[in-house]
């Protein structure tokens, strides 16, 4: 009989609950899953789930993890991911699944996951159909034939990935509509029984319309001006007045630049259906764009709205003034390289728009240069209707921007003097010293604490305390250990902080000077120093800094430490 504890005089009673797993059901549906979707339905697998629950009262079901319409090669699932989350908030410590195909095809990740990462992070998995239980005395030899299951599943899935590819091609090379191919161009509707196009009476003419006047000569900026006077629908506004969306952007959504040039360009209007302009190389990789030589053309898909001549016609125009612009740009003084100095950095004041940069060329043959100046985004996509221009010229800008850094220069000297006294007098900050003072002894404490866990387990080999207190005391251990982890964190935290702010003052102190030599801003020096830069309709400029003072955080450790 064990000898009374040494360690306490009063056990607590065992709580009964305390044995019971919380587990996640976790549901996948896939194209993959082929003639058994019903069976693989997401309501089938929770059914079989909670079936297999009502004989296992050990096990409490917590939450419900599903996966509807995505690929078992690729882990990048919103109900997956969840699931991992609770696993490691604690939430859930088993998983349930019907088969381990619902956990995932691709071999090696899915292997991995259940022979690995699950089990390491203490979580019990259990694949019914499997016969698969992690906490079984024959789970290992159970899981040897689960790798050759999991190599099964990869096959299986990349040969239907194949057929389905197959399918596909067929389909494309036939004209028919894919609903995968993207959303129905503007001037046609759907026609379902025979999976194509027909044309819409209400919005073709507004596509012929802009075709002509572009071949009459009238730039895509007057066309848009002109739609949107005479209240044509764009093709937003026209699926929100349709019903194809209730996403309240496409309210009064207007005709823009891209949308025009988006259809002078298009060969769906010549009664062409193209596909293939984006796909995945292989099953689980995201789809990306295609080059044009990959990209299937099936002719007379659909009746045409236009004329083969007006495209060519308007193509011919777009191309020739798109070469002689090109030439122009050549032989400016600027690029439009310059533009990208203040990329995303210029904001409009009033609507909070970017406000891109554009070029301003000289005319053939004239003596001024060239210039960059930046307008709202706004104002010029909705063809001057919302917010307001808000010009401003690049070399404006840039003054300005150089005045406010030139002020930072001068708070830089005695920023420069205080990082020099800091990193070589460091040990001297109280706050310093104390954090590590105290990290050192709770690393210590830990340690000790680590001896006193294995002497308890030599305790109860020699039969000094029963495996009952064994548990009892291991248990308050680790809540201490737990505890002393927790407090030493947040000192570690506390120099990382203050590392972290030396660093930040000695960089932000180094693209100071960087620009204290520049003769130029550059791309790389704008990033560093600015946030961001507001522009009014009066023209007043407003630049926010990424940091007003180089060493305000330090300031207030020093204020701590005195």
């Amino acid at each position: 009989m064990a000898r009374k504890s040494k360690y306490v005089s009063v056990l607590n009673e065992t709580d009964e609950s305390a044995a019971v797993y919380r587990c996640g059901i976790y549901c996948r549906l896939s194209d993959e899953d082929g003639d058994n979707t019903e069976y693989n339905s997401i309501g089938n697998q929770e059914k079989i789930a909670m079936h297999f629950l009502k004989a296992h009262p050990d096990i409490e079901a917590v939450d419900i993890y599903s996966d509807n319409g995505f690929t078992g090669m690729n882990f990048s699932r919103p109900g997956f991911r969840r699931m991992l989350s609770d696993i490691r908030d604690g939430v859930i410590n088993c998983v349930i699944v019907k088969d381990i195909s619902r956990l995932g095809r691709h071999f090696v990740l899915t292997s991995e996951l259940a022979e690995k990462i699950l089990p390491e992070m203490n979580v019990r998995l259990i694949s019914i159909n499997d016969g698969y239980d992690s906490i079984k005395k024959d789970a290992d030899l159970s899981s040897l034939t689960l790798p050759l299951k999991m190599v099964m599943n990869d096959y299986y899935v990349k040969d239907i990935s194949k057929k389905i590819k197959a399918s596909i091609g067929t389909k494309m090379k036939n004209g028919d509509f894919l609903p995968a191919s993207g959303s129905i161009p503007y001037g046609y509707l759907r026609n379902s029984e025979k999976n194509t196009f027909d044309i819409d009476t209400e919005t073709a003419p507004t596509v012929k319309r802009i075709f002509e006047m572009r071949a009459a000569g009238i730039s895509i900026n007057a066309i848009c001006k002109e739609l949107n006077k005479d209240g044509v629908f764009s093709p937003g506004k026209l699926r929100y007045e349709r019903k194809m969306t209730d996403n309240p952007k496409f309210a009064n959504a207007l005709w823009s630049r891209k949308t025009v040039r988006k259809i002078l360009s298009d060969p769906v209007y010549l009664g062409n259906r193209i596909h293939g302009k984006i796909g995945r190389e292989r099953v689980g990789l995201d789809k990306s764009s295609r080059p044009d030589s990959e990209w299937i053309t099936v002719k007379n898909a659909h009746p045409a709205i236009i004329s083969n001549e007006l495209f060519e016609k308007v193509r011919n125009m777009i191309s020739e003034e798109k070469e002689s612009r090109n030439m122009h740009d050549a032989a400016t003084e600027i690029g439009w390289d310059s533009r990208d100095i203040f990329r995303n950095k210029i904001f409009c004041a009033d609507c909070g728009s970017v406000m891109s940069g554009m070029k301003g060329c000289a005319r053939k043959g004239g003596k001024a240069k060239s210039w960059i100046y930046y307008d709202c985004n706004s104002y010029r996509e909705s063809q001057r209707v919302l917010c307001s221009c808000h010009y401003i010229n690049q070399n404006t800008v840039m003054s300005v921007l150089k005045n406010a850094l030139d002020k930072q220069l001068q708070i830089a000297v005695n920023a420069e003097r205080l990082i020099s006294d800091i990193t070589a007098h460091r040990i001297t900050l109280p706050f310093y010293t104390d954090a590590e003072k105290r990290q050192k002894e709770l690393a210590a404490q830990r340690k000790n604490l680590e001896l006193k866990t294995e002497q308890l387990l030599l305790d109860l080999t020699d039969g000094l305390i029963d495996r009952e207190e064994y548990m009892l005391m291991k248990k308050r251990y680790s809540n201490i250990r737990a505890e002393l982890s927790t407090e030493e964190k947040n000192a570690v935290e506390k120099i990382k902080e203050f590392k972290s702010s030396v660093e930040k003052a000695e960089s932000r102190l180094k693209a100071l000077r960087n620009y204290n030599g520049l003769s130029e801003l550059d791309r790389e020096t704008v990033d560093l120093l600015v946030n961001k830069i507001y522009v009014s309709g009066d023209g007043n400029i407003k630049i926010v800094l990424n940091f007003e003072d180089p060493c305000r955080q330090l300031k207030k450790y020093i204020e701590k430490a005195g």
